[in-house]
């Protein structure tokens, strides 16, 4: 077995023991999705080095060629496409540009970040041509942050959870009309009135949402309505309406769920694309719960994403930029210097 085999065997499995480790010890932690895709990227490699000298190897070089070539020109260009989508489906507002800005954001990012590869081991390098790096390399390196969170996100989805809970708070959003449930809040509502239903004792939902300045009715008051129109038993609903966003909703939640003491075995259930961010709320605010994410419909899915990554990197700001920070002069120097 060669060296780089042995090198990367061993990689990918320290990397998987890692993850398995830190995912059964605390799923809510960002820093996993992180060890995932280098879990994955090391796998791919390896799988590679151990067919490099078979027919299979040219077949699997094919196919990552393929795959970067989808996540380079394809996937930005399919973003770019999903904005002008959601403008024709959902209005035009700034929100709804988000796809498109983000495809067009990658685009540029690559152009000016090859193009300044091609100044790589120049004696002189101009400030133009630095701009130029650190302005694509800021883009690639946001962009695998981003393919790091929809992957773990749609990890954390597939995992089983717990079918008996003692609460299932359901998180609100926006209301239409100021009073009626819209279909993204109904399909978490759906949600959890399954989660209810499995449930092997009788469990408390806890439909948390405020009331904001354009609504009739708080969240948590229209959430309640629904679930009665469903046929949830007004005693199994427990209403939380002061909250204004999510880490509120589950701050409030968990005070609600103490005061009552008892089992506190926990569910929150949202919209899929939400589940990471509430999860990692739940824990900011020592709440123990699992995620369980509500359908979203497909055109709607990565403006909805690329919004919970955004405010992802809010939480994380100071280690995303440190990251950012520390490979760009580490990359710099490796490229440009020698």
């Amino acid at each position: 077995m060669s060296t780089f085999k042995i090198i990367f065997s061993v990689i990918t499995a320290v990397l998987f023991i890692t993850f398995i480790v830190n995912f059964l010890k605390d799923r809510r932690q960002f820093r996993n999705a992180l060890v995932l895709l280098a879990f994955l990227f090391f796998l791919a490699v390896t799988f590679y080095l151990f067919h490099i000298y078979e027919p299979l190897g040219n077949t699997i070089l094919i196919f990552y060629a393929l795959f970067t070539i989808c996540l380079v020109v394809i996937i930005p260009f399919l973003l770019i496409i999903n904005g002008f989508l959601m403008i024709k489906r959902e209005g035009f507002s700034i929100a709804n540009l988000l796809s498109m800005a983000f495809g067009i954001l990658i685009f540029a990012g690559e152009f000016y970040f090859i193009t300044s590869l091609g100044e790589a081991g120049s004696d002189s390098l101009g400030t133009p041509t630095v701009a130029a790096f650190f302005f694509g390399w800021f883009v690639f390196y946001i962009s695998l942050l981003f393919l790091a969170f929809m992957v773990y996100t749609w990890f954390i989805l597939i995992m089983p959870v717990r079918k008996n809970y003692d609460y299932v708070i359901a998180l609100g959003c926006g209301l239409l009309g100021g009073e009626r449930v819209s279909r993204l809040l109904s399909g978490r509502l759906d949600k959890a009135i399954r989660v209810f239903n499995r449930c092997k004792n009788p469990a408390m939902i806890i439909v948390s949402g405020g009331q904001g300045p354009d609504e009739k009715i708080s969240e948590a008051e229209a959430m309640k309505r629904y679930l009665l129109e469903k046929g949830i038993p007004d005693a199994n609903i427990l209403k939380e309406d002061k909250s204004v966003n999510t880490f509120e909703n589950l701050r409030n939640c968990r005070e609600m769920i103490e005061a009552r003491g008892g089992s506190k075995g926990t569910a929150v259930c949202t919209s899929n694309y939400h589940v990471l961010r509430a999860l990692i709320y739940s824990k900011q605010n020592q709440l123990v719960a699992d995620g369980v994410g509500s359908h979203t419909a497909w055109y709607y899915w990565p403006s909805a994403m690329i919004r919970e990554f955004a405010g992802l990197c809010k939480i994380y700001f100071m280690p995303v930029m440190i990251g950012y920070l520390v490979t760009a002069v580490l990359f710099m120097a490796v490229l440009f210097t020698g």
